[in-house]
This record gives structure tokens, sequence and C-alpha cells, in this order.
């Protein structure tokens, strides 16, 4: 079944039907981490248990949790936009993710971390305390 992205303090969609694939499936690939280039093809989400950035310090990295879910930046929906923070959007060629949350949601919730850098994945990696997945019973399998 396909799910949905929601903003869990509105209920705004975030995103449109994907297809969740788990990282401990034997049978799915990890996706291969390129520069400038999506994790994921549109349609599809990466349900990852390795984070996409670790510490190396005493202070944990922004996205060093784990699960994390990565989404093709395409799959957002015009309900998702940057934050008023400029720290957070910090970037040589488009947005780093590495302060901290950088896109909320109309209402005003931060919702996740884009990432579309030079020395970055094109990745959109959703809050889980902002965030929810939602069965999709409309979308086709």
């Amino acid at each position: 079944m396909k799910k949905r992205l929601i903003c869990n303090a509105c209920g705004a969609q975030l995103t449109g039907a994907l297809r969740i694939l788990s990282g401990k499936d034997p049978s799915v690939r990890a996706p291969e981490h390129v520069d400038c280039a999506p994790l994921t093809e549109p349609g599809v989400a990466f349900k990852s248990y390795e984070p996409i950035m670790r510490s190396y310090g005493d202070e944990a990295a922004p996205l060093e949790f784990t699960p994390q879910y990565w989404v093709n930046p395409d799959d957002l929906t015009n309900a998702v936009g940057n934050t008023r923070n400029n720290r957070r959007l910090s970037g040589c060629c488009g947005m780093g993710g590495f302060n901290g949350p950088n896109q909320i949601c109309r209402c005003g919730a931060e919702i996740g971390t884009l990432q579309t850098d030079c020395v970055t994945p094109r990745v959109f990696i959703p809050e889980p305390g902002g965030t929810a997945w939602a069965d999709d019973f409309d979308a086709e399998e």
C-alpha cells in the first residue's frame, strides 16, 4: 500500500502517494549516495536504518536519528516551503541541511530537512515528530 506524508500539526499533505522500500528488506538495495543526484526515484521513499549524517563530536548531528525516510524532493507538495531561519538555509549551491530542519509546512511547523547542495545527494528527510505517514487508499499499487 502506498502512503502519503502529512503534517502532524495541521494534517496538510506534504507528498503525493509514495511506495516505501525498507532497508531491512534483503531484496531492496540501498540507494547510492551521489552528490547532486536524487537518492530515490519519484514516487518512491526509502526507509533507512542508517542515518544520512553522523556526528564526530559530543553533539549529535541533526540528521543522526533512525529510522529515517529518504524522499525525492520532487515528491513534495506546495504545502512545503523554506524556513525563515536563514542559518538553516546555508549551502554552497543549494541547501546543505547541516544546521537542522530547513523545511516548514504552510502552517509554520518544522517538518524536515531538504538537501540540495553540490556536496549532498538530493533528498528530503522528514522530522519524525513533525510528520506522519498515512495510508493512501486511493493510490493504485
